[in-house]
């Protein structure tokens, strides 16, 4: 039996980069059951931001989560030291089966709607180049401003006139009901990031200095090279 156990498990490369990528199972039919406010619901966001500070703080070796929408990716590493263990060796069904068990259960648990719809997160992992892992997060950044322009436009627009639009009519389509896509918070445009940073802890015997896990609702746009220097702390 354990032959047969053995024979599907598989492991992803070590001292790779590896990114776990979580989502929510059915949002769109869950938002819709829970009440949220269109265009964006600031209890989802911020609900989101603090499952991926959860994930970021209970998967070993996490250096950054990124989250938009119903989405989380987390950069997960395991080449910062020479002895460095990966999270649960890299096997795959661990990985991913663990990974969605978590976003599961914190984000019921702390359901911060009056409805309690249950929810549910899949989850994949892979492992990519150092080069390339700049290279996703542009991805998926450049995906949450797309759909972050998108349900600003269904918010004002029904579905026939936005077809086969382009970003720059999305825009002006906005822009004549009187909203400016640009205007919109940091967080409704990009996302949220979590990271480790040096912050100040004040104790009975004095303040002392450690490194925590932080939400940015800041970030920068990932692609521009205002970024190049924020990129730095999450490489090996």
């Amino acid at each position: 039996m354990k032959e047969y156990e053995r024979a599907s498990e598989i492991k992803l490369t070590r001292r790779l980069p590896m990114i776990i990528r979580l989502d929510g199972k059915a949002f769109h039919s869950w938002v819709k059951k829970t009440g949220c406010v269109r265009p964006f619901d600031h209890t989802l966001m911020g609900m989101m931001a603090g499952l991926t500070k959860y994930l970021s703080e209970n998967i070993s070796g996490t250096v950054l989560g990124y989250t938009q929408s119903d989405e989380i990716s987390l950069l997960v590493r395991d080449d910062q030291a020479i002895d460095t263990e990966p999270w649960f060796d890299k096997r795959i069904q661990k990985v991913v089966s663990i990974a969605s068990a978590l976003a599961t259960y914190w984000f019921n648990a702390n359901n911060a709607f009056e409805k309690k719809v249950p929810a549910f997160f899949d989850a994949r992992a892979f492992v990519l180049p150092e080069d390339e892992v700049r290279n996703y997060f542009i991805w998926r950044q450049e995906d949450a401003s797309s759909n972050s322009l998108s349900m600003l436009a269904q918010s004002l627009y029904p579905h026939e006139a936005l077809q086969r639009k382009k970003w720059s009519e999305l825009q002006d389509l906005c822009w004549a009901k009187g909203h400016n896509w640009n205007d919109l918070l940091t967080t409704e445009k990009r996302g949220t990031c979590t990271y480790r940073k040096e912050v100040e802890k004040i104790g009975r015997n004095g303040s002392a200095r450690r490194l925590k896990f932080v939400i940015d609702e800041e970030i920068p746009i990932f692609s521009s090279r205002d970024a190049d220097m924020w990129w730095k702390r999450f490489r090996a």
